[in-house]
């Protein structure tokens, strides 16, 4: 017979203790041998389980060895041994033991590795005294001292209380946290004594443990909820067993209190996110259920219910086949198998019947994982795509209508994402660029631009919520060559009003250009006419001169004037010298002017700055003395030099001189300030006056073509047009200060020439 067999017999009349141990170690096998040898017959125990995570540990190997019914690694496998009454817990972790103080069933009691050993030293004791008798005081006081220091180990209070409910001990843990000591607690009636981990008791409470334990001779566990100094909830497992001496009778009552106020208010806050997961299961769009192994839904959300067309009651523990036509279950069971046999998630796309609809399903698998590591159920999240397919079919129609508009246009129009890479590309843009469109679809549009950095404040403008209308700039072509577009950019926004790029619609300007050019020559030939009256008496001051000399001369070659000859040669070499120096005086003043008449490509050249201002103004300060308007030349001796052609800064600024020398003259005068000033590596040259001012509705469009302040019949409205783009063909700048009846300020900026010394190129 094994020496289970022998353990586990019993009598029919006297049933034993079925008992499981959890704890592998050696103690098991002391254990099973007190039990094998009768040394704790009085207990009756019948060991038919044991459990420890270590498959090898001693006694798991010993227990199988003797052929212990049930040896497991999962101690919650020991509950399900048919009239279970006892644990005993050897692992000596408190972890463990508050894991299966929770778990067990309410009927098995628990002795953990705390109450082993002392159940293991009273047998050691009693072994002492049989085989030691003569030393029987003296071993007795010894093992009663070392129960009492095993007795204050236990973390819980314990406390010790006789049949007149009068404490008798307690351990070191009951004193401290109840903040007394032995002295001043025995003797006493447990409920005078004041209880801070349990809260203060009554002896008329209904759930003392006393009267269980004394009177009836049985275990109580109760949980005791009460409240704190500050009004929080505290909550006590109390555990009371009677105390009996050899013949039954009843001696008093040993009591263990635990403080589990953390672990009610964690299986509280479980049980509020298990709400909170019901709720979100009840609530979420999306059909989500849980299959188990054989196919059965164990649970399914209002989403699944209505896209089944079933009640939750009609599903719940059914398959899909029996819920289902065939033909529709086959298709919702799809990847139910790969998510049980390889544990990982599934994502299908599905076309089905349901409701007598066909639906598309987007669906997405994943596996539940129990404990022991192995696939327990199959979660599904499916989508009903149907009327988002359907949108999505419309959008590409809509898609395809849109391109078809586009590239029937012969403008160039592009689109960018946010990374400025090209998303579509029309046959305008393919026609005038020379790219096909796969080919640049996914390209920077950058390269596209003969300055790229050019378009980057333009997209900054744009970004920040502005825009960008008739933009001059250069693209290049696949082939190299450059053509001239008006640039129009705007931001593409989602439906949420989210930037998702940039929209491009360019022309071609080639032919504009070339007209422009034309415009540009004829406004020159009328600022060369508006000149003519200030040349006109710049020569007649020389021809005067010649005039006057040579009537001289006639004097006294015809005799009038008699002088001897040397005198005669004196002042014929005088006048012929006067008469020499005006020619050449009206010699440069028509060279001049011929130069600012003649029509010329944009060429960048270094100019200096003060030459050009005292090439022209000369001829302006005439015509402001004759409208009465005082010219300031407020600038240094020595300007940095610029990059610009000379004569297009020179029709810039007689434009802008011109222009404040009319405005103020229907006032009867007035004055202008000439500045010049370096900031950021670049010259601005100022014309200012004093004049009406310019209105602010002007001033927006003022560099527009035909916008003019002047009226109707005394300007083209060119001529600050010009200017502007005479500045942009070099990289500079113009702008306007005004308020009406304050005077206009106009800036002409430019790049300072990175050229140690100077140079002057003059036509």
């Amino acid at each position: 017979m094994s020496e289970s067999a022998v353990v586990s017999q019993t009598s029919s009349e006297d049933s034993p203790t079925i008992t499981a141990i959890i704890g592998g170690g050696n103690s098991f096998e002391a254990i099973f041998r007190m039990v094998q040898e009768d040394t704790l017959g009085r207990f009756r125990m019948s060991i038919l389980g044991v459990a420890d995570i270590n498959p090898n540990a001693p006694g798991m190997r010993y227990a199988r060895d003797i052929g212990i019914e049930l040896v497991t690694t999962d101690y919650r496998k020991l509950y399900e041994i048919p009239d279970l009454s006892l644990l005993i817990e050897l692992t000596g972790s408190d972890d463990v033991r508050d894991e299966i103080e929770r778990t067990r069933p309410r009927h098995v009691r628990l002795i953990d590795h705390f109450g082993a050993r002392l159940f293991w030293e009273l047998h050691q004791a009693e072994e002492a005294i049989i085989d030691q008798r003569t030393e029987m005081r003296e071993r007795m006081q010894a093992e009663r001292d070392w129960i009492i220091q095993i007795f204050d180990t236990i973390p819980d209070e314990v406390v010790v209380i006789d049949t007149d409910m009068i404490i008798q001990q307690a351990n070191a843990s009951y004193l401290k946290k109840n903040e007394v000591t032995l002295e001043q607690i025995h003797g006493r009636y447990c409920y005078d004594v004041r209880q801070i981990v349990r809260g203060d008791c009554q002896v008329a409470l209904d759930n003392c443990p006393f009267v269980e334990a004394v009177t009836e001779k049985k275990e109580k566990n109760l949980v005791r909820k009460h409240f704190d100094e500050q009004g929080y909830p505290q909550y006590t497992a109390i555990v009371g067993a009677p105390l009996m001496d050899s013949e039954g009778n009843v001696t008093g009552m040993i009591e263990m209190t635990r403080d589990i106020t953390q672990r009610i208010l964690l299986e509280e806050e479980l049980k509020a996110t298990e709400v909170q997961l019901q709720q979100f299961l009840d609530m979420a769009p999306l059909a989500t259920y849980v299959k188990n192994r054989q196919g059965q839904y164990v649970e399914a959300n209002p989403a699944t219910c209505e896209l089944l067309g079933r009640t939750k009651a009609e599903i719940i523990g059914k398959t899909d086949r029996e819920i289902l036509p065939k033909e529709t279950a086959d298709i919702l069971r799809e990847g139910d198998r790969e998510v049980l046999n390889k544990g990982k998630p599934v994502t299908i796309a599905s076309e089905v019947r349901l409701n007598g609809k066909r639906v598309s399903l987007a669906t997405t698998k994943f596996p539940v994982i129990g404990t022991n590591g192995k696939v327990t159920a199959t979660v599904g999240l499916s989508d009903d795509e149907t009327a988002r397919k359907r949108t999505e079919r419309e959008l590409e129609r809509t898609r395809e209508y849109l391109q078809s508009i586009l590239d029937s246009s012969y403008v160039v129009i592009i689109t960018t994402d946010l990374e400025g890479r090209i998303v579509s590309f029309n046959r305008g843009a393919q026609h005038s660029l020379g790219y096909s469109s796969d080919e640049i679809i996914g390209e920077p549009v950058d390269a596209l631009f003969r300055s790229p950095e050019e378009r980057e404040p333009l997209v900054r403008r744009v970004q920040q919520g502005g825009t960008v209308n008739d933009h001059e700039g250069m693209m290049v072509r696949k082939n190299g060559t450059e053509v001239p577009v008006s640039m129009t950019l705007s931001q593409l926004t989602d439906s949420r009003g989210e930037p998702m790029g940039t929209v491009e619609i360019s022309r071609d300007i080639s032919q504009r250009k070339a007209l422009m050019n034309q415009v540009v020559q004829s406004e020159r030939l009328i600022a060369v006419g508006r000149l003519a009256a200030g040349v006109a008496h710049e020569i007649n001051n020389p021809l005067a001169a010649i005039a006057e000399v040579t009537g001289y001369l006639e004097d006294l070659r015809s005799g009038i004037i008699e002088v001897d000859k040397e005198e005669l040669e004196h002042e014929l070499h005088e006048g012929l010298s006067t008469i020499s120096a005006q020619v050449k005086r009206c010699s440069s003043i028509t060279h001049r002017l011929l130069g600012f008449a003649r029509k010329g490509e944009a060429r960048v050249e270094v100019t200096d700055v003060n030459a050009a201002l005292e090439e022209i103004l000369p001829f302006l300060e005439k015509e402001a003395r004759m409208a009465n308007v005082q010219i300031y030349r407020d600038y240094p001796p020595e300007i940095p030099q610029v990059s610009i052609e000379e004569v297009q800064l020179e029709e810039v600024l007689i434009n802008l001189i011109t222009n404040s020398i009319q405005a103020m003259t229907e006032r009867g005068g007035g004055n202008i300030w000439i500045t010049a000033s370096q900031e950021d590596g670049k010259v601005i040259l100022a014309v200012r006056d004093d004049g009406p001012g310019i209105d602010e509705a002007v001033q927006d469009c003022l560099f527009d073509p035909f916008v003019s302040t002047k009226p109707p019949g005394h300007g083209t409205g060119l001529g600050l047009s010009i200017c502007y783009g005479i500045m942009k063909q070099y990289d500079g700048e113009i702008r306007v200060e005004s308020e009406p009846r304050n005077g206009a300020t106009f800036e002409v900026v430019l790049r300072i020439h990175q050229q140690i010394g100077k140079s002057s190129n003059k036509n």
